[in-house]
C-alpha cells in the first residue's frame, strides 16, 4: 500500500495502519514532518518514506529533510504508484 499523506495529523492516522511492506509519500504540509526537529518526525522512523521535492522546495525546507527520507519528483511519485496495487490519500 502506498500512503499519500498531506498533513501531520493525517500522518498520525496513517501510521496506525501502516504495514511493514507499505511506503509513504509526504506532500503538502506533511513535508515538514521529514525535518528531524519536527514533533512528528519520530513517526517516520523505521518506515519507507519519501517527500515530494516540489512541496519541500515551496516550503523552503529541502535542506532540512532527513537523509533517511527520499526526496522524489513527480516521476518518482508515479513510479511508486505503479509499484503498489493500492494507494490511499490521508488528508
Amino acid at each position: 500500500m502506498l500512503h499519500i499523506v498531506k498533513t501531520d495529523q493525517a500522518l498520525t492516522e496513517a501510521c496506525r495502519v501502516f504495514a511493514p511492506q507499505d511506503e509513504m509519500v509526504l506532500i503538502e504540509q506533511a513535508v515538514f514532518a521529514a525535518n528531524p526537529q519536527h514533533h512528528a518526525f519520530s513517526l517516520l522512523q523505521r518506515r519507507k518514506v519519501a517527500v515530494l521535492q516540489s512541496d519541500a522546495q515551496a516550503r523552503g525546507i529541502v535542506n532540512r529533510i532527513s537523509s533517511n527520507v527520499a526526496i522524489i519528483d513527480y516521476s518518482g511519485w508515479v513510479d511508486l504508484t505503479a509499484t503498489h496495487a493500492n494507494s490511499i490519500t490521508w488528508e
